[in-house]
């Protein structure tokens, strides 16, 4: 199966790989793309086309796909796998496009069996086994290097499902320590309640203390699009982060 597919992709590749206008279009697009090298941008191209292929994208709530729009996405969700490969999203089959921000009711059940029900203002939301629904407003929004990124943030959500729960530790490489990670992702955690409670200034966006998966999206997001901030702030979420992504944006900004 494996050689199958990998088979399949080279000649997808060699019959549709993204042009050169498109691609430095897309690029010129992304400045949190800033300092990858001919190989990296190479290897993202590649990723990018076969992202765009390989998933069936939809539109709904009126809005019409045109078509620069599953490159831009293909692009902002190849990044966090550049180094991890595009297995690590088989399970994402389908992407939904919805023109802007959307209402969506949520349910939890606490250890307790007490139900909390409540809606909130989404701009994406990743389904176990179904299809990721982003925000176009948002996906426009994202890619700056501002810390803002909705795809980035529901592919975090998609790499994190790959242990079988969204719960903030995804399947770790064999050399990482899953101990290590849940003691510096805690230990994080409760110093952004702590900095959030004082009303102070944060690197992060507070939406990361609804869980601890949501923490790990959030400083996803931070690791890709503003890592000079991440690192200053939580510098051990950053080194679990460059283990986890083999990527170390730091280094590729000129910043280390």
């Amino acid at each position: 199966m494996r050689l199958f597919r990998g088979a399949r992709r080279r000649r997808l590749l060699d019959e549709s790989l993204l042009d050169d206008e498109a691609w430095s279009w897309l690029v010129g697009e992304h400045p949190f793309l800033e300092g990858l090298d001919s190989d990296e941008l190479a290897r993202l191209r590649e990723l990018t086309t076969l992202f765009m292929r390989e998933k069936t994208f939809e539109a709904a709530e009126g809005l019409a796909l045109e078509d620069h729009m599953p490159a831009v996405i293909s692009l902002q969700a190849a990044l966090p796998v550049l180094n991890l490969g595009l297995d690590a999203y088989a399970k994402w089959k389908t992407v939904v496009v919805v023109p802007r921000s959307f209402h969506q009711e949520h349910r939890e059940v606490d250890p307790d069996g007490i139900v909390r029900e409540w809606t909130e203002l989404d701009l994406g939301e990743s389904w176990d086994d179904g299809p990721v629904v982003l925000s176009w407003e948002d996906v426009e929004a994202s890619g700056w290097g501002d810390g803002f990124n909705v795809v980035v943030h529901e592919a975090a959500h998609r790499l994190d499902l790959l242990d079988g729960a969204v719960n903030g530790r995804p399947a770790l490489h064999a050399e990482m320590d899953p101990e290590e990670w849940k003691s510096v992702f805690t230990a994080a955690y409760r110093d952004l309640e702590e900095r959030v409670r004082r009303r102070r200034r944060t690197s992060l966006d507070p939406y990361a203390l609804e869980n601890p998966g949501e923490f790990f999206a959030v400083a996803s997001e931070a690791f890709f699009e503003i890592p000079q901030l991440l690192a200053e702030v939580y510098p051990q979420v950053y080194r679990q982060l460059a283990a986890f992504y083999r990527q170390d944006p730091l280094v590729r900004k000129g910043s280390r």
